[in-house]
């Protein structure tokens, strides 16, 4: 089976899926390593509700997903019968795993019952597979060099603050119909765990596949690093983009790691902006300063003033403007205290809802509350009071001092 000459991989492996389902008068489907469907026959055949599924949402269940690797697809070498799995709907197939010596890179499915296919036809299938293999071996490795040009063109613009700088990127970036001029752009970034989880790059590239196949009202880039960083880009900013970005991370690393994210869209040439905000809300996603996985900079009120105030004063020098009093409880080890002490604060000072959020006893509140009227040596319900052990506390967490244990009661 020959691959057509034409220089859209699209195309070819539908060429490919077609004329083995017509050979075969078979269903034939290709699937990704992670069984999300990346084409399949126009001549359908006949399809059980798994497939249907799968072709119109776009995703395969996931208990199908957990039966089909248990059964054992995801360490096949070679071609494999699939029984039926009658609790799914799932009718016996034949699968062709698409993989290299070293790389998978999908599935290639023939519905069929075990032992209907000739041995012809069982070889013809697993040439299919080959020749698939290497268009999508070679569909990648031109992915990975647009990627790297790409890239190049990001970080760029990432860093451009002038405004004329960022302009002459964008005429770039356009000129490779990357961008339009007056697009709008979102910037996320996040740490990712990449303990065996192979290239970083490639890994930054399966995600972004995953956000592209996900969403399609937005131009997906990323940019593999420490930490990775997402550019959203669109006509019109979107308040799924955040949500979108998490489920795509989480199923690309397996991992919820916090996200920061410049949150309200901007316009293309304010990318630096973006950049620069989506960083600092990173960073206050480390410390707990957001309630959500993804920390929104434009939602996350006083605490940018502190985390600006970090960047131009030196994070680990912050402690030394914090209250005595709040760095005497943190070297003495009292975080019962100091979350106390926070929780009364961000209550406005009400002791019921103090009481109620931190599921203790009046009585054991208020000795808590005279504890750190001794330790902070001012008056708990005088204002100013109030805002400078507030802004201490803060202060703490940024400079890596303190850092709330949820356990701690």
């Amino acid at each position: 089976m020959s691959d057509p000459e034409s220089a859209d991989f699209s195309v070819r492996m539908q060429l490919i899926v077609d004329v083995l389902a017509q050979t075969l008068d078979r269903a034939v489907l290709l699937d990704d390593e992670e069984l999300t469907p990346i084409t399949h026959s126009r001549q359908l055949g006949e399809l059980d509700d798994v497939r249907v599924h799968s072709v119109l949402q776009r995703e395969t269940r996931a208990e199908v997903k957990a039966a089909l690797f248990e059964f054992g697809i995801g360490s096949a070498d070679s071609a494999v019968w699939i029984p039926a799995f009658p609790q799914y709907n799932l009718m016996p197939r034949f699968c062709v795993p698409v993989r290299s010596a070293s790389e998978r890179f999908g599935y290639l499915w023939i519905i069929a019952p075990e032992g209907s296919l000739s041995e012809d036809g069982q070889r013809l299938a697993e040439r299919a597979g080959a020749d698939l293999l290497a268009i999508l071996d070679r569909r990648n490795a031109a992915l990975r060099a647009e990627e790297s040009a790409q890239q190049g063109l990001l970080m760029r613009l990432l860093v451009a603050e002038e405004p004329a700088h960022a302009q002459a990127v964008v005429r770039e970036l356009h000129a490779r119909a990357m961008v339009e001029p007056d697009d709008m752009v979102e910037i996320f970034r996040f740490e990712p765990d990449l303990d065996g989880a192979g290239n970083p790059a490639d890994r930054s590239l399966a995600l972004r596949l995953r956000l592209t196949a996900t969403d399609r009202t937005h131009r997906w880039y990323t940019l593999a690093g420490s930490p990775t960083t997402i550019v959203a880009v669109s006509r019109v900013g979107s308040a799924e983009a955040a949500e979108t970005v998490a489920d795509a991370v989480r199923a690309s690393y397996g991992t919820h790691p916090a996200i920061g994210t410049s949150g309200v869209a901007l316009p293309i040439t304010q990318a630096a902006l973006g950049f620069r905000h989506a960083s600092l809300a990173l960073t206050l996603a480390g410390i707990g300063a957001s309630s959500t996985q993804v920390a929104d900079w434009s939602a996350l009120g006083s605490w940018r003033t502190l985390a600006l105030l970090g960047q131009a004063y030196d994070r680990g020098r912050l402690g030394e403007l914090a209250h005595p009093g709040i760095v005497g409880l943190i070297e003495q080890g009292r975080d019962d205290l100091l979350r106390t002490l926070e929780t009364y604060l961000a209550n406005g000072g009400d002791v019921r809802r103090t009481s109620e959020d931190m599921y203790l006893h009046r009585s054991t509140l208020y000795y808590r509350l005279e504890k750190l009227t001794e330790a902070v040596g001012s008056d708990l319900s005088d204002g100013e009071t109030r805002f400078e052990l507030m802004l201490s506390l803060r202060l703490a967490r940024l400079a890596g001092l303190y850092r709330p244990d949820s356990t701690t009661v």
